[in-house]
């Protein structure tokens, strides 16, 4: 009853102030005595980090991420903006000031700490490979998995791109969007595609073709963290502290909960 309640306010939280400015821009009023905003740049198709979702006829901004991000906003007591672009074009969009922040389930990589500074860890996530349930039982291990006539997918730009690189013999597609590769995975135009669990969790539960696979990939001790530009040291406290915040008071735990049950 709790979560039901916690999502059902944040349900009512949202509507009332969310706006869409153009097709990519939302705006979220914080408090109306806050002087301007902070600008996110995110890849809202990556539920429950981060989608577009219907609700009550209206297109609104949803996930975990941007629940994250409200807080940090609160913190800089800024209003939020948001922009919503294809994932390989955040961290350009941030070195170049186009945005202050990105938060898009992005795992902090050593490549890309060469080009932006990360927060601490907020969430652990494995990886996992989802298939179609048929193929349960065909695809077990890595070498099945590994072979020239299997497709693999995985989001354009993305550290699943680098786990699919690991199958040297196997087809890759690289897309910008989940949605289009679990589509085509359903479609059987791919059979196997790499993402985090809670993402497979959500699109189980929501299509009844699609199953997660037994073989292990990826770091477990992985997870997702905030970017900021190079040297902005000040803003990356303020963002470590209301992480930290979040983590101990067990409001972080409450927000992945409440996103998992809102993307079903």
């Amino acid at each position: 009853m709790k979560k039901l309640l916690s999502v059902f306010v944040f349900v009512l939280t949202l509507i009332a102030l969310v706006g869409c400015t153009s097709s990519n821009i939302y705006t979220f009023i914080l408090d109306e005595s806050y002087d301007g905003y902070i600008t996110l740049g995110t890849s809202a198709d990556y539920a429950p980090y981060e989608w577009i979702k219907n609700v009550e006829g209206k297109s609104a901004l949803v996930g975990i991420d941007i629940e994250i991000a409200k807080e940090i906003a609160h913190a800089m007591k800024k209003n939020l903006k948001v922009v919503n672009k294809g994932f390989d074009f955040l961290l350009d969009d941030l070195k170049q000031g186009k945005v202050d922040f990105v938060l898009a389930g992005m795992t902090p990589t050593d490549k890309r700490k060469q080009e932006v500074d990360f927060s601490m860890v907020y969430y652990e996530a494995i990886q996992v490979i989802m298939i179609n349930e048929s193929n349960l039982d065909a695809y077990q291990t890595f070498d099945d998995l590994n072979k020239s006539s299997i497709r693999i997918g995985a989001q354009l730009g993305s550290i699943q791109q680098d786990l699919a690189e690991t199958f040297t013999l196997a087809q890759k597609q690289y897309i910008q969007t989940i949605p289009d590769l679990m589509m085509r995975l359903s479609d059987g135009q791919i059979d196997a595609v790499i993402v985090e669990k809670p993402v497979a969790d959500g699109y189980v539960l929501n299509r009844e073709n699609l199953a997660i696979s037994n073989i292990m990939i990826g770091d477990p001790e992985g997870g997702s963290a905030v970017a900021v530009q190079k040297g902005n040291t000040e803003f990356l406290t303020v963002i470590n502290q209301v992480i930290e915040e979040l983590i101990s008071t067990g409001k972080l735990n409450q927000i992945v909960v409440d996103m998992i049950s809102f993307n079903q």
